[in-house]
C-alpha cells in the first residue's frame, strides 16, 4: 500500500509577510555570501526551507535538489523584490547581460550557485514542472528571461485555490443532494474503501447512465475531505503540445495539493468509424492522462476499457435506476401516499430517467405546488400529471433543434384504415404501454437486447403514414419528432454516425416518439463492398441497426418502397404496415372528414368526391384549398370549387391529363 499524502498542514506563522521577509533574508543572506564576509565553509541559508513552509512542501513533492531550489528563491526575489534584486544584480553581474525586471536567466543563475548546468535543462524539473518558463518564441540560450509561474508564487504564499490555468477543464462536485438508489448504494461501501485505500486507486464506473455514475464518484470521493473536481476528457484532446503542457500542470496540482479527480471519458469526441480503431485511440488517451494524475481517480465511460495505466483499477457496472427504484424516488420527491399507483407506473414506463434528472424535475414539480393551499390539495394522479408533463418538456429540452416536432392532435377518427390495419396501429399501442411489464416484471425481455419497439410504414406519400405516427403520439401523450435522415447522411466519414448518435442520445431517457422520414435512403440494402464508399455506406447502417436494437424509446419510419429496405434491418422490426391508396369507400370517409363540424358542406356531393382517385394527404390538401376559394369568393363550399381545387392539386402532381370521366356528372 502506497502511503497517503497528507493535507497541507495550516501553518499560521507563515504568513504572507513573513514570507516576503523570509525571500529579503535570502537575497540578504546570498548578497554576505558572495561579498566574502561569511565565514569560511558557511552555507547559504534558506528560511523558507524549514520543512514546514508551503516552498519547502513544493520542493519535496517535485524532488528539487539544492541547486534547484536556490534558482527558484531567486526568481521568486526577482518577481516579489525587483527592485532590491536588480541593484543586487547590478553590483553582481555585467549590466549589459543582467534579464528583464522580474526575470533571472541560467547564465546568472550559474554564475551566483555552483551548480550543474543540466538542472536548468528544459527536461529538468524546474522547467519541466513549469516552475519558471521563458518566454513564447524566445530561443532556450543561457541569457533568455526565466519568470516564476504566477501560480507557484501563489501556492508559496499560501493560496489553495487551482491553477487558473485549468479552471477551464474543471467542474467543482459536491455530494450528492439527495439519496442514491439502490442499485447504486450497493456499490459505495466498496468504492470509498478502494479509493480510501492509495493515493493513486483508480476506479472505473461504466454504464449508460454517466449522472449515475457521477452521483456514485461523488458520494465515494466526498470522504476523502478533499476537494473534488470532475475533469472532462474532451476538452483535453486539444493539439499534443496543448496536452503535453497542461498535462505537466495537472500532475504537478496532484503533487502540490490533495486532491479527488473524476475522469469524465464518456462524452470525448471520437471517430465513430470502427476502422479507426476509436476504442483503442481512447484507452490511449486516458492511460496517458490518468498516468499525469497522482490523486484518487475516477473514470466514467460508456464502455470499460482497458487501461494499463499501472494504477490499482477497480470496475464497476453502474446502472440507472430501474423501474422500480424511479417510482420510490418519485413517491418521495412528490410527497405520494404509495408507490403502486397505476399513474406512477405509466410514469416511470415512458420516461426512464436517472436519479439526478429525476429529482431536479421533481423539485420543479414541488415549486409548482407552492402556491396558497395548492400542496395540500392537489391528488396523487394531479401530481403525476404535472410531472408528465415536466418530463416531456424536459425531453424538448434535450432534443432541442436536433429534430423537428410535430405537434399535430389528430385522432383515431382520422385514421381512415382498414380494421386490420388499425389492429396493427392499436396493438403498437399497447406494446408501448406495457413493455415494462412483459419484458422486466414477467421476464420476456431476458434475450431482448432492449425495451426499444421500432415499426416500419411504408406506402405512397399522402397515404397517413404522418398522420398514424402522430396518431400515436398523442394516444401515448408523448412528443413525436420527425428526422430526415437523407438530410443527415454526410460524405464525411463518421459525421453520419456522430449526426444519428446525437438524436440517439438525447432521446434515450424516453417519452420521445422517433419518426425517421424516407428511411430507404440510409436503411437501403447493403452491397457487396467493392470500394472504401460501399465499406462506409455499409458501417453506417451496420451503426444504425445497434442502436435502434439498443434505443429504449419507440421509433418509426416510413418509406416510399418497402422492397429497397434491408433485410437485415426489417427482421428487427416488430411491426411493419403497408399504406396503400385508399379506396371509393375509404376516400369518401376521408372527404367528411376532411371539414369540421363549422363548415356548411350542405352544397357538397361526398359520393361523387371518392369516384376521384386521390391520396388521403391530398384530399386534405384539396379540401383546405378549396375552403380558401369559397372564402375568398364569399360563396358557400361547393362541387365547383371542389372541382377548381382538385385540378389545381393534379396540375401540383404533375398530372398533365386530366380525368375528365369523375367530372362527366358534375
Amino acid at each position: 500500500m502506497t502511503e497517503k499524502r497528507a493535507a497541507v498542514p495550516a501553518v499560521p506563522e507563515w504568513t504572507a509577510a513573513r514570507v516576503t521577509d523570509a525571500l529579503q533574508l535570502f537575497l540578504d543572506a546570498l548578497d554576505t555570501h558572495l561579498s566574502g564576509e561569511a565565514e569560511p565553509g558557511a552555507s547559504l541559508d534558506n528560511p523558507l526551507d524549514d520543512g514546514g513552509s508551503r516552498f519547502s512542501q513544493l520542493c519535496e513533492a517535485l524532488s528539487l535538489g539544492g541547486f534547484e531550489r536556490a534558482v527558484l528563491m531567486l526568481a521568486l526575489i526577482a518577481e516579489v523584490h525587483p527592485l532590491r534584486f536588480r541593484h543586487f544584480a547590478q553590483a553582481q553581474y555585467d549590466p549589459a547581460e543582467l534579464p528583464p525586471p522580474g526575470s533571472v536567466s541560467r547564465h546568472l543563475a550559474l554564475s551566483l550557485f555552483d551548480g550543474d548546468p543540466t538542472a536548468l535543462a528544459d527536461d529538468a524539473p524546474l522547467l519541466h514542472w513549469r516552475l519558471l518558463s521563458r518566454p513564447a518564441g524566445v530561443p532556450g540560450h543561457s541569457l533568455a528571461p526565466l519568470s516564476v509561474d504566477p501560480a507557484v508564487l501563489a501556492y508559496v504564499y499560501g493560496d489553495d485555490r487551482l491553477n487558473p490555468r485549468l479552471n477551464r477543464y474543471v467542474q467543482h462536485l459536491e455530494a450528492p443532494a439527495g439519496p442514491l438508489a439502490h442499485s447504486a448504494a450497493a456499490h459505495l461501501p466498496t468504492l470509498a474503501a478502494h479509493l480510501h485505500a492509495d493515493e493513486r486507486a483508480t476506479a472505473q464506473l461504466h454504464g449508460r447512465d454517466v449522472s449515475a455514475q457521477l452521483d456514485l464518484a461523488a458520494a465515494a470521493l466526498s470522504g476523502l475531505g478533499v476537494p473534488l473536481l470532475r475533469l472532462s476528457l474532451g476538452t483535453l484532446l486539444g493539439s499534443d503540445e496543448i496536452l503535453d503542457r497542461d498535462l505537466r500542470l495537472w500532475e504537478r496540482e496532484t503533487r502540490l495539493r490533495p486532491l479527488a479527480l473524476c475522469l469524465d471519458a464518456s462524452e470525448a469526441d471520437l471517430d465513430l468509424n470502427p476502422e479507426k480503431g476509436s476504442a483503442a485511440a481512447l484507452e490511449r488517451r486516458v492511460a496517458s492522462v490518468a498516468a499525469h494524475l497522482h490523486a484518487p481517480l475516477v473514470l466514467l465511460t460508456t464502455e470499460p476499457l482497458a487501461l494499463g495505466s499501472g494504477r490499482p483499477v477497480l470496475n464497476l457496472e453502474v446502472t440507472r435506476p430501474t423501474r422500480a427504484e424511479q417510482r420510490g424516488l418519485w413517491a418521495s420527491a412528490l410527497g405520494l401516499r404509495g408507490e403502486d399507483a397505476p399513474r406512477l407506473r405509466e410514469l416511470t414506463d415512458q420516461f426512464d430517467l436517472n436519479a439526478s434528472a429525476l429529482r431536479d424535475l421533481a423539485g420543479n414539480v414541488r415549486l409548482g405546488l407552492s402556491g396558497p393551499g395548492l400542496s395540500g390539495n392537489l391528488s396523487d394522479d394531479e401530481r403525476l400529471d404535472r410531472a408528465w408533463e415536466a418530463c416531456r418538456v424536459a425531453g424538448r429540452r434535450r432534443i432541442g433543434t436536433l429534430a423537428e416536432r410535430l405537434t399535430g392532435t389528430p385522432g383515431w377518427d382520422d385514421v381512415i384504415l382498414p380494421d386490420a390495419d388499425l389492429a396493427v396501429l392499436h396493438g403498437l399501442v399497447e406494446h408501448v404501454r406495457h413493455r415494462t411489464q412483459v419484458y422486466e416484471t414477467w421476464g420476456m425481455g431476458r434475450h431482448a437486447r432492449g425495451l426499444g419497439i421500432s415499426a416500419l410504414f411504408s406506402g405512397p406519400s399522402g397515404t397517413g403514414k404522418t398522420l398514424a405516427a402522430e396518431v400515436i403520439a398523442n394516444e401515448l401523450r408523448l412528443d413525436l419528432y420527425r428526422i430526415d435522415l437523407s438530410s443527415m447522411v454526410s460524405k464525411y466519414i463518421g459525421e453520419t454516425e456522430k449526426n444519428l448518435k446525437s438524436i440517439f442520445d438525447a432521446a434515450d431517457d424516453g417519452g420521445v416518439i422517433l419518426l425517421f422520414d424516407e428511411a430507404d435512403s440510409l436503411f437501403g440494402k447493403r452491397g457487396d463492398v467493392q470500394s472504401a464508399n460501399d465499406r462506409y455506406a455499409n458501417t453506417q447502417v451496420n451503426y444504425l441497426l445497434q442502436r435502434m436494437e439498443s434505443y429504449a424509446g419507440l421509433a418509426l419510419l416510413t418509406t416510399n418502397l418497402e422492397s429497397g429496405m434491408d433485410t437485415a434491418f426489417m427482421r428487427r422490426i416488430r411491426f411493419v404496415l403497408n399504406f396503400r391508396a385508399p379506396e371509393a369507400p375509404e376516400r369518401e370517409r376521408i372527404w367528411r372528414r376532411a371539414f369540421p363540424p363549422q363548415v356548411d358542406v350542405s352544397g357538397v356531393d361526398f359520393a361523387r368526391l371518392a369516384r376521384v382517385k386521390l391520396a388521403g394527404g391530398n384530399i386534405r390538401s384539396v379540401a383546405l384549398g378549396a375552403a380558401f376559394l369559397a372564402a375568398a369568393r364569399r360563396e358557400p363550399l361547393s362541387m365547383a370549387l371542389l372541382r377548381e381545387a382538385i385540378r389545381a392539386e393534379w396540375r401540383k402532381l404533375g398530372r398533365v391529363t386530366l380525368d375528365a370521366a369523375a367530372f362527366a356528372d358534375w
